[in-house]
């Protein structure tokens, strides 16, 4: 193996261990349904998948990491290695029956990396988003002792996925693999009761702190059915079981006065909880898929998952959460990737669409989310290594029965570097 390859490959686990403050740091979201449960839950992101209408429980590819399943691993060439890293954005507008708001904001998206330990063992690293957490609500209260009270809710953070991923080629055609993934992070969130209407009673305010850590398994199996002229029939499956993850928490409440600068003033401290300790129980997951496909010529595959998300609980405490589905397909079109006399011919044309029924039911109403995503894979050297940009349109919510109905549009730009490493030269 080359000495530079070597060091490269050192140093890319290290480069995403700095990363990992900066990530968590990072401000993701602005929903005010990231309240709930685990927040905003993170599909995958990276730039191909994100334009297949994040489908991934069906598709291989020897130059991209889908850690939607980790048999997926299997694909990679015996003598390669794959780098993939992307950045994203996502403007979107909050609208209720009386006002509506946009906000935006962009962040660092994903990094993993995949190479060949043996012929039938493949392996691959990540850093990825998991759930966010953002959001800033207001609602009014009238009171015939206090008059008008304003209640504000706040929230921010969200947990983080450092994935290993091992896929095992059992044939040719046939491959298992495990994502073995630490998820951490942590979250704020902050309930504040202002007496508007009262010089004589107390504004309040609860906040409470969530810390994670702890391992979280993903399972996964994909089968390749070889039909004639490079086409072939792929079927997958995935499956992430009931898994307690260790928590830490703790509180303050307070009584505080406005100042007339609006600084906020505190009082008298009613409880303070420094720390405790408990658990999350996240909830089993499971999904199947199939695509059809011709190499380098073009692909369509389609997704179904479910997560028993009624059986979510927090130290002990359930939420406003519902079983949840999602249905996703997408497709790719390349025109002719060998026609070196035209770059248009070469480049990935990437279109999908997704319905999600989805974890949140508040008011009687369980919520939708749908959209429609559109891609490109633009070669830059050769046909493996090329940057990936896709796009999002969709909405989630409904603005019956008080409720707030977000219409987003999500932006990723990534990089796909794919590389020979494994393999001697030879010199005349």
């Amino acid at each position: 193996m080359p000495e530079q390859p070597i060091k490269k490959y050192l140093l890319l686990p290290l480069f995403l261990f700095c990363l990992l403050p900066g990530l968590n740091a990072q401000i993701r979201i602005a929903s005010p349904y990231s309240r709930f449960g685990l927040g905003d839950l993170s599909g995958n992101n990276n730039a191909w998948n994100f334009s297949l209408g994040q489908t991934g429980i069906a598709l291989r590819s020897s130059s991209h990491i889908n850690y939607t399943n980790p048999a997926s691993y299997g694909a990679f060439d015996s003598l390669s290695f794959v780098f993939e890293g992307g950045f994203s954005a996502e403007s979107v507008r909050l609208t209720s029956r009386l006002q509506s708001t946009s906000r935006s904001y962009a962040s660092l998206g994903y990094l993993s990396f995949g190479i060949p330990v043996t012929k039938w063992w493949k392996t691959a690293l990540g850093l990825v988003p998991f759930s966010d957490v953002g959001y800033n609500v207001v609602s009014t209260q009238e009171s015939a002792a206090a008059g008008t009270i304003l209640m504000l809710y706040s929230g921010s953070g969200g947990i983080n996925r450092f994935f290993w991923g091992n896929a095992f080629n059992i044939t040719k055609d046939f491959s298992v693999g495990v994502n073995i993934s630490y998820l951490f992070g942590n979250s704020t969130r902050e309930s504040l009761a202002i007496f508007a209407d009262s010089l004589h009673t107390m504004n309040f305010k609860v906040d409470n702190y969530v810390t994670v850590g702890d391992f979280y398994y993903t399972f996964g199996a994909q089968y390749r059915i070889r039909m004639k002229k490079d086409m072939s029939i792929v079927l997958g499956a995935v499956f992430a079981p009931n898994t307690s993850i260790t928590a830490h928490g703790s509180a303050l409440a307070q009584t505080f006065l406005i100042s007339s600068a609006g600084v906020d003033t505190p009082e008298d401290t009613i409880v303070t909880v420094d720390s405790y300790k408990g658990s999350i129980l996240l909830p089993w997951t499971a999904g199947g898929g199939i695509t059809f496909q011709k190499s380098d010529n073009f692909l369509v595959t389609a997704d179904y998952r479910y997560q028993n998300w009624k059986s979510y609980r927090a130290f002990g405490a359930s939420d406003s959460l519902a079983n949840s589905y999602q249905v996703s397909v997408g497709g790719e079109l390349i025109p002719n990737a060998d026609n070196y006399g035209s770059y248009v011919a070469r480049i990935r044309y990437r279109l999908g669409f997704y319905f999600d029924r989805t974890y949140l039911q508040l008011r009687g109403k369980q919520l939708n989310e749908y959209g429609i995503s559109v891609g490109f894979g633009l070669p830059l050297r050769g046909m493996k290594t090329m940057m990936n940009i896709g796009g999002q349109f969709g909405s989630r919510g409904t603005i019956e029965g008080d409720l707030i109905r977000e219409t987003y549009f999500k932006f990723v730009l990534g990089f796909s570097i794919y590389e020979r490493w494994f393999h001697k030269r030879k010199y005349f």
